[in-house]
């Protein structure tokens, strides 16, 4: 029987390829594909290159959005895979244990409190003109890992026997409450401290460039083929903790390095 990867792997990689350059195309300034074409391969011998404008919309403003629009929605969909795994449902996302109502309260934290409270500020402002937009990412990502491991503490002190229920519940209560947290930062905090939460929480690639990219590549890629080396693992949970125990997979070992890389 054909595998049916050999089919939906090249259909979903051209259809990848073709939204790019449609999306590529698309905005306030119209390109044609011809124009993409010669923005993105003009520097070969043979191909006559665009005119300066429209290499800059091209290689400056558009790609570097969809490129990075593209590693998210990579990012997402390996975490979601090994939460499906995890919990043996095609509804699970990272958002069960934790991870954006952390991400969340972490970043509303740094918006909030890093003018008020005086360590915080002094990092804000010698670190504002070099990496200012790298430092909020950074506060909800410990703000995510802080909530994944106290929820990881939490199944842990449950035991092997109903480690993957706790773990949902626990996932549950601490998104209640770190959700009320982070409603309570949003009630004290000032017009343009609301608007920065507000934007932050509705996501924008608006301000996306090369370094953005860079710097994304850098961790969602590692992350992303270190849970596909797990990959069989994940296979094997999905037959039940003790099965995968039997099969030879160290459980102990496999869940938090899976929920570090979830959270990233």
């Amino acid at each position: 029987m054909l595998d049916r990867s050999l089919i939906w792997l090249p259909t979903g990689v051209a259809l990848l390829a073709l939204l790019t350059i449609m999306a590529l195309g698309v905005g306030a300034m119209a390109i044609s594909f011809f124009d993409i074409f010669r923005a993105l391969f003009g520097f070969l011998p043979g191909i006559s290159a665009v005119d300066a404008m429209t290499q800059s919309v091209v290689l400056e403003i558009r790609l570097p959005r969809v490129l990075l629009a593209i590693l998210v929605g990579a990012g997402l969909a390996v975490s979601g895979a090994a939460m499906q795994g995890l919990f043996r449902n095609p509804l699970a996302d990272p958002g069960l244990i934790g991870v954006s109502a952390g991400a969340a309260l972490g970043a509303a934290s740094w918006i909030v409190l890093a003018s008020s409270i005086g360590l915080l500020a002094w990092i804000a402002e010698v670190i504002g003109p070099f990496g200012g937009q790298f430092v909020l990412a950074l506060a909800a990502f410990l703000g995510g890992l802080a909530t994944t491991l106290i929820v990881y503490l939490i199944t842990l002190k449950a035991g092997k026997m109903g480690a993957t229920a706790t773990l949902l519940l626990a996932g549950i209560a601490i998104s209640a409450l770190t959700g009320a947290a982070t409603g309570l930062l949003t009630y004290i905090a000032d017009d343009a401290q609301l608007r920065s939460i507000t934007f932050w929480s509705m996501g924008s690639l608006g301000g996306a460039d090369w370094r953005t990219l860079t710097v994304l590549i850098v961790l969602v890629l590692p992350a992303a083929l270190a849970l596909w080396w797990l990959s069989r693992a994940l296979d094997a949970l999905l037959r039940g903790e003790d099965t995968a125990g039997h099969m030879g997979f160290d459980l102990r070992d496999i869940r938090p390095i899976r929920i570090l890389l979830v959270a990233l």
